[in-house]
């Protein structure tokens, strides 16, 4: 019988195998390690009809006879002579990313994030979480280090919108009502002034001086009229939550962290910005358990509100 040409797919790539086709192959293994779909049954832990379902699938996935199936035994074909070694190889990799799994889901993952989280939100976190999660306040500028040198597992990294991993649209947080309206436009900023006189203004939080939040805002305000003092950026947030409270100023953040300080949150009238992540992780972390932790990792960082 001639040899027939199979694509192979690349070992490297088995996080990115679909579950169905995983289980073909650890079938198709077992049954040809056993030499019988009976005993493959047994090592798989799967009912015989099951497995051979399975071995027949992957058949016609490639498009080519891989066993022999006689009443007494099972023999390989050429195709599948050749196709065998890869085929265990990637399960044997597949068995080996879910001991990495297992093994950070049982020593938990430390995760770093922005500083002054809400403490309702980490606990909702955890609570959600698939695996222990710890958390780590540092300043954004740290983040990415610490994971480099192992001392964190996974951290938020702010990125622009087009790398986006999760994120939240930013407006603004204002502890009165007088800057009315639906939205906050920034020449109301120019336009009203605190019982002492001073102009109102806008603070952003270190968290989102990175350009493409800084500088739409900028450009805005200065159109808008706003004197560069009014705009105020790298404030920490129990100085801006003091200013909203006793001049009336304005607090650049997402809804959640607006919530979460009782403060009433409106989007820009003028500019659409928001506050965007993507999420590295330390060698090593699967990234299989990565995204499993993307929605804590939202609610931990007040992109979302805790239910």
């Amino acid at each position: 019988m001639s040899k027939t040409h199979v694509p192979l797919i690349h070992a490297e790539c088995v996080w990115l195998l679909p579950v169905d086709l995983l289980r073909h192959l650890e079938a198709f293994v077992a049954v040809a390690e056993a030499g019988s779909f009976t005993r493959g049954a047994d090592l798989c832990g799967t009912p015989q009809p099951v497995v051979s379902r399975r071995v027949a699938a992957l058949e016609r996935d490639l498009g080519a006879t891989l066993l022999h199936r006689t009443s007494r035994q099972v023999e390989l074909t050429d195709t599948g002579r050749t196709l065998l070694p890869h085929a265990a190889d990637l399960v044997a990799r597949a068995g080996h990313f879910r001991e990495l799994a297992a093994a950070a889901r049982a020593a938990g993952l430390s995760a770093g994030i922005p500083p002054g989280p809400d403490p309702r939100a980490l606990v909702e976190a955890r609570r959600a979480a698939s695996v222990a999660l710890t958390f780590a306040e540092h300043p954004a500028s740290e983040r990415a280090a610490l994971v480099r040198r192992g001392r964190l597992d996974v951290a938020l990294l702010p990125c622009p919108p087009d790398e986006e991993e999760i994120g939240a649209e930013l407006g603004a947080a204002t502890a009165t009502d007088d800057l009315r309206g639906r939205r906050l436009h920034l020449d109301q900023l120019r336009r009203s002034a605190g019982d002492d006189g001073r102009p109102r203004a806008l603070h952003l939080a270190e968290e989102d001086d990175v350009p493409w939040v800084r500088d739409p805002v900028r450009r805005t305000a200065r159109l808008a009229g706003v004197l560069d003092g009014q705009l105020r950026v790298g404030t920490p947030a129990t100085e801006a939550l003091t200013c909203a409270l006793e001049y009336g100023d304005a607090i650049l953040c997402t809804p959640a962290w607006a919530a979460a300080h009782g403060l009433r949150w409106r989007p820009l009238g003028d500019v659409a910005v928001r506050r965007t992540y993507a999420v590295a992780a330390r060698p090593g972390v699967p990234r299989e358990l990565v995204d499993a932790v993307l929605p804590a990792l939202a609610g931990a960082a007040g992109l979302t509100e805790p239910r």
